[in-house]
């Protein structure tokens, strides 16, 4: 087996979409391309007559936040390139770019014009029988993908329009006058925007602020026996959505759930604070951790742990959206 290094150093030349068009050139056959996200159509332009089989992932966060493009994937469709797409299930995160049976790029660089035009990527270009192992695990998946036609492109942009066009406006707002990094902002946007459900956690400031300090620092959001709604608290999995609450402050913290609720015994030396009932917490990656000044000025009832996915919180929820991304 042969391998060659492509590996982007940030100089004029681009060492991907060089090989990359080389290799259609000189290599006749199917071209098989697997990409988890796509925007560019250059590469591909002017094919009409080649098998081209391109296979991707489509999300609705990915279309509403440009990841993917579907005017690009309605061109390359229009340009005679066969797309099929993957959208439920595990997530296709391959970048593959397959020539016939006689060579293969695999590398960090999608379908994109980021990828090919200015990111660092690195890949390798390489030959022998392990292209024919990928041209099976490629047509593995491309027998069970779902075609892409104009007709599937044209409902999907349907279906995101006013998600597309209200995260357009969002990111112009934050372009402005960021309140959070962009990257962070856009994490904090996901989880408002993909339909999570909805905690708030008390942080217990009324009588510890030492015990909120250690949830922040640990990535815990946490209580202690007794308290009120300990089956809300059971209901959290990895992904949803945990607001801290301070009270007579309001809310100064939003986070993203990485697992189920644990209980800690007594005695337990990894707790947050000692005492002599179970402590219930959940891990939480922290997107947002504001000052007393910068909080939401929320009144919660007096619960350490409850829910707030409802249509009764749907206000309270889009508030704390506004607050935390608009400055």
């Amino acid at each position: 087996m042969m391998l060659t290094l492509i590996a982007e150093t940030g100089s004029v030349e681009r060492l991907h979409r060089n090989a990359l068009q080389n290799l259609m050139k000189e290599i006749e056959g199917t071209v098989r391309i697997a990409s988890a996200y796509v925007t560019d159509t250059s590469l591909l332009s002017g094919m009409k007559r080649r098998d081209i089989r391109l296979l991707t992932y489509i999300s609705k966060m990915d279309i509403i936040v440009g990841a993917s493009s579907l005017v690009s994937l309605s061109a390359l469709i229009k340009a005679g390139v066969q797309c099929r797409y993957i959208s439920k299930g595990e997530r296709l995160h391959a970048k593959v770019y397959l020539f016939d049976d006689q060579a293969a790029v695999v590398t960090s660089a999608n379908l994109t014009r980021k990828a090919l035009d200015k990111n660092l990527e690195v890949g390798v270009h390489l030959s022998g029988v392990a292209v024919k192992h990928l041209i099976g695990w490629f047509d593995t998946l491309w027998d069970e993908a779902n075609i892409l036609d104009l007709e599937v492109v044209a409902e999907w942009l349907r279906e995101t329009e006013a998600e597309r066009t209200a995260y357009s406006v969002l990111r112009k707002r934050v372009a402005k006058q960021p309140a959070l990094p962009t990257g962070r902002a856009m994490k904090l946007l996901d989880l408002f925007e993909t339909g999570n459900r909805f905690f708030v956690c008390n942080t217990n400031r009324r009588w510890s602020p030492e015990d909120e300090k250690r949830m922040h620092d640990r990535g815990l959001a946490a209580a202690w026996e007794p308290f009120n709604f300990p089956s809300h608290m059971e209901n959290v999995e990895e992904g949803h959505t945990i607001f801290m609450y301070a009270k007579g402050v309001g809310i100064i913290g939003i986070g993203k759930a990485k697992g189920r609720c644990q209980i800690l015994k007594p005695g337990n030396p990894d707790r947050v604070k000692p005492g002599e009932t179970p402590e219930w917490r959940i891990p939480t990656a922290w997107l947002v951790w504001k000052k007393n000044s910068d909080a939401y000025p929320w009144k919660s009832h007096n619960s350490t742990f409850f829910e707030v996915s409802g249509n009764k919180y749907r206000q309270m929820r889009n508030d704390v959206k506004k607050h935390f991304l608009n400055p």
